[in-house]
């Protein structure tokens, strides 16, 4: 299954999920961004690589990439939670940047309570109805290799990112102590983070808060809609849905990109993990 790891009720995962309809990733990574084809079923995912070989013609999508600043200070720090819990949790956030979290955990198990803190928190994403607009009269190669999961009498369904979040880095922070054992461990952690070629650096917040900084941005958090193929003809379209709106002349009816819910756990939410 997809959501093997689940958190209790917290702001940060309630955020992401009114806020963006983002889904959170055990393991961050580079590699899920806007226009990223994944495959699902029966609460099932599979990433299948990039929108574009999948099409006809291979004519670039006109699509524009916007970024911005994400300041929600339910998103720049979590609430604390034990130990052993919150080691769970950065499991997925050390194999994402290639620390060994083992060896880490080690130097940090002193703590008896922390939270999480991210950096340079941004969202990267593509306006859904431009998303329409370029697939409008562009089609699937129905003929590609790897179409044949999406067609057939049992199809799964074809997913697309349209927008992430991303950071570069996370802090853990000391909530059970005020003593300086954090601060201490800082030259033995790098150590241990540069014998394993990782490209972070380890800095120190304050005395009972450790930096690890990456030198890209990792995907933490991601929203995706469905896309529809035709199996005759290959024409795609974004699913939809009708919602209200109010305006000068009343409410109306307006139809508009529907975003995919991959996790319906609404009280505990899921960090997902590809099958």
């Amino acid at each position: 299954m997809a959501f093997r790891f689940r958190l209790c009720p917290n702001d940060t995962t309630a955020v992401l999920k009114e806020m963006f309809n983002a889904t959170p990733l055990r393991v961050p990574e580079a590699s899920v961004k806007p226009l990223l084809v994944i495959a699902e079923k029966d609460g099932k995912t599979d990433k299948r690589g990039e929108l574009l070989p999948l099409l006809e013609g291979k004519t670039k999508l006109k699509i524009e990439w916007h970024e911005d600043p994400v300041s929600d200070i339910n998103l720049e720090k979590t609430r604390s939670v034990n130990w052993d819990f919150g080691f769970k949790i950065l499991e997925g956030f050390f194999q994402g940047f290639n620390i060994p979290g083992a060896s880490v955990a080690n130097k940090m198990s002193a703590a008896k309570e922390i939270s999480l803190s991210f950096k340079n928190v941004r969202r990267r994403w593509i306006d859904k109805n431009e998303l329409g607009t370029a697939l409008k009269n562009r089609h699937i190669d129905l003929t590609h290799p790897s179409l044949g999961l999406f067609l057939g009498d049992d199809p799964w369904n074809m997913l697309l990112v349209t927008d992430v979040i991303v950071s570069n880095g996370f802090a853990i922070n000391n909530e059970s102590s005020t003593d300086a054992g954090f601060e201490a461990q800082i030259p033995a952690i790098q150590q241990i983070v540069n014998e394993a070629n990782a490209k972070v650096q380890v800095k120190k917040e304050n005395k009972n808060s450790i930096t690890f900084e990456g030198a890209d941005s990792l995907t933490f958090a991601f929203s995706c809609v469905k896309l529809e193929v035709n199996p005759a003809t290959g024409a795609l379209t974004v699913g939809t849905t009708v919602v209200t709106r109010s305006t000068e002349q009343g409410v109306v009816e307006v139809e508009e990109p529907e975003p995919v819910e991959l996790d319906e756990n609404v009280e505990n939410a899921g960090m997902l993990e590809w099958d």
